[in-house]
This record gives C-alpha cells, structure tokens and sequence, in this order.
C-alpha cells in the first residue's frame, strides 16, 4: 500500500475519533490542553495499536471477530452517548450536567475502544497489501492524535454556546456514531461522517 493510501486510511480512521472529541469536549465545559493531550494521545495509541494487533492477527481471526466488533463498538458508543443524553436532560445546572468522565478511567478506555475496532480491521488489510505495519501504525497513531486534538478545539468552542444543550448533542453524536458502524457492518451502507 503506496505512502498516500496509508494516510487517507488513517484520516478515515480518525474521523470516529474526532466526532467523539467533539462531543465530549462539548459536554465538559473548558476542557484544558493537557486533558485534550491524554485522550487524543488515548485515541492515537488505540488506533495504531489495533492496526498492529490486526495486522498480526492474519486472516485466521477476521472471521471471527468481523462477526460481533460492530456490535461491541455500537454498545459501548450507545451506553456511553445514551447515559451523555441523560445526565444533560436531568442536570438542574451546569455543573451537574456531566458525571460520566470520559476523559479519563473507564469512560475513556470505553470509547477509545469504540472508536479504534475499525483499525483492527484495517490492520489486516495492512497485513495482506504487505503494508510496513511500524510506519502505517505510527502514521494511524499521530493523524489520530492531531485529529483528536483539533476535534478537542473545535467542541470547545462550540461548548460555549448552551451546555445543556449542547451536552445533549455531544451524547446523540456517540450513539450515531454506534449506529453509523452497526449500519456500515451490517447493512453494508457506506455512511460518511
């Protein structure tokens, strides 16, 4: 796979990670530059690591898992962005509005998994196209990152607009996500988002 592939898959891999920077960067109001480092650096590390795990997975596995990752990756978005859409209905004020962290803990390890399953589906595609997997993980990895981090800007800006509403919106754009990716895996759509 030629230079230019790998890093149009890794600007299509990174799109899941930077609606979820978004939405979580409009749901918790100020988010400062070393919280947005740890997650897309989360983000990063997952996707390039699922590449590589794919990658050396071979073809033995991929039936396997093709069968239920959709699904795995629709649960955790839906439970996560549901329980968003929730907390910011149910918050009196602001400061009530998020509880669920997912900036760090088991929030974020829930949708740095969600958003990183497609890489390991990639990984084997890596691995039959006789990709050099240390470059194409490393490429994956930091467009994740970077992409992450301006998702990460752009949400705060949006934040400032009506938390409440806003945190709302933040929670639907996971649970799309999830259904995006049951719809491309079990449906066979191709949905851009």
């Amino acid at each position: 796979m030629s230079l230019l592939s790998v890093v149009l898959v890794a600007l299509a891999l990174s799109a899941d990670c930077f609606a979820v920077s978004i939405g979580i960067a409009c749901t918790h109001t100020d988010v400062k530059p070393r919280i947005m480092w740890r997650v897309a650096g989360t983000f990063g590390l997952f996707q390039a690591g699922m590449a590589v795990i794919g990658y050396y997975a071979g073809l033995s596995i991929a039936d396997v898992i093709s069968s239920f990752d959709h699904w795995v990756a629709f649960g955790l978005l839906a439970v996560i962005g549901g329980r968003m859409v929730y907390e910011s209905v149910q918050g009196e004020d602001d400061q009530k509005l998020v509880r669920l962290d997912l900036t760090r803990g088991l929030g974020l390890l829930g949708v740095a998994i969600a958003t990183s399953i497609d890489a390991l589906a990639v990984g084997l595609t890596f691995s039959l196209s006789e990709t050099n997997i240390g470059l194409a993980a490393l490429l994956v990895g930091a467009v994740s990152l970077a992409v992450s981090y301006l998702g990460f800007k752009l949400g705060n800006r949006i934040s400032h607009l009506a938390s409440r509403w806003v945190g709302i919106a933040g929670g639907l754009i996971l649970c799309l996500i999830g259904l995006k990716i049951l719809a491309e895996h079990t449906l066979g759509w191709d949905i851009l988002l």
